[in-house]
Order: C-alpha cells, then sequence, then structure tokens
C-alpha cells in the first residue's frame, strides 16, 4: 500500500501530518511537461519542486548534466531532462526543477511545467513500446483526462548518468 504524508502548518504554527492513502492497485503521480509532451513520476521519487537558480558547470560530466547548483547547503545536480530524452528545448521557455529521491545522486530534472498530481489504476498503465532508446527510463504509458502521459522512473535515468 502507497502512504503519503504531507505537512501543513496548523494556525498556532504547529506542524501537522496529513495522510493520504491509496490502495495497492494505485499510485499518484506527479504530472509535467516538456515541450508539449506529458510526463509523470511516482510522487515517491519527488522530493520537491523548487524555481531553477543558476547552475555550476561541471567538467568532462555527461551531455545531460548541466551542472551542479547547492539550494540550503546541499549539492545537487542538474539533469537537463529534455536533452536526456532527445526532445530538445528552448532556452527561452520557463522551467522548474524536480527535485527527486534518487539512491546515489541528489538530482534536480529540469521541466517545463508542472501540471499536478493524479492518482492513477496500475491496471490502466500501459506497457511501453519505446523507452526513447534507453531501457527501462519509461515504465508505461497512462490515459487520463484525454491525455497521454508517458511515466518515467527518474532512478533509471540517474543510474543510466552516474553508473
Amino acid at each position: 500500500m502507497y502512504k503519503e504524508v504531507l505537512m501543513s502548518m496548523s494556525e498556532n504554527g504547529d506542524s501537522r501530518e496529513i495522510v493520504s492513502k491509496t490502495s495497492a492497485d494505485e499510485m499518484e503521480i506527479l504530472v509535467f511537461t516538456i515541450q508539449d509532451q506529458v510526463f509523470g513520476v511516482d510522487v515517491l521519487q519527488v522530493r520537491e519542486i523548487l524555481m531553477p537558480s543558476p547552475v555550476d558547470k561541471v567538467p568532462h560530466g555527461h551531455p545531460s548534466v548541466e551542472g551542479v547548483y547547492m539550494p540550503r547547503d546541499i549539492l545537487i545536480t542538474v539533469i537537463n531532462l529534455a536533452d536526456y530524452l532527445g526532445i530538445g528545448s528552448n532556452p527561452e521557455e520557463k522551467t522548474l526543477f524536480i527535485v527527486a529521491d534518487a539512491e546515489r545522486l541528489n538530482a534536480a530534472f529540469r521541466v517545463n511545467r508542472v501540471l499536478g498530481i493524479e492518482r492513477i489504476s496500475a491496471d490502466h498503465i500501459e506497457k511501453a513500446e519505446a523507452s526513447f532508446g534507453r531501457q527501462g527510463v519509461l515504465t508505461g504509458i497512462v490515459r487520463v483526462n484525454g491525455k497521454l502521459i508517458s511515466l518515467i522512473n527518474f532512478a533509471e535515468v540517474v543510474e543510466d548518468i552516474a553508473p
């Protein structure tokens, strides 16, 4: 069973937990866009969403790694997800960072927009026939509100970039 714990502030300033449960055959995904394509990632892989900050380049890195930055004294590697997936990006378009809980690397994925969180049934996920040329990155496709959402596994992206 999935369990999501959200923190909120009460009126007197104390934090309290709000627990949202989903059944074993459901999951919640964070839905986002890159260019005109819609993607989703399991919310359990997401730590936070941040406004982009200047990034320091890193020599001899993976071509999709923009560099690193340090919000709140934590070194985070920035991955340009559009570049990694071979989609192409418009440098003038607004972006956000989705910071992921990856096993061996603090990673922020640059995306265009976050559309929200959707609860989906595992039964509705269809097998992905193509995975942007990388094995295991695209875990499936699901239709939500008439839109096809490609589900991405951020851990597989990190494993490919930093094996």
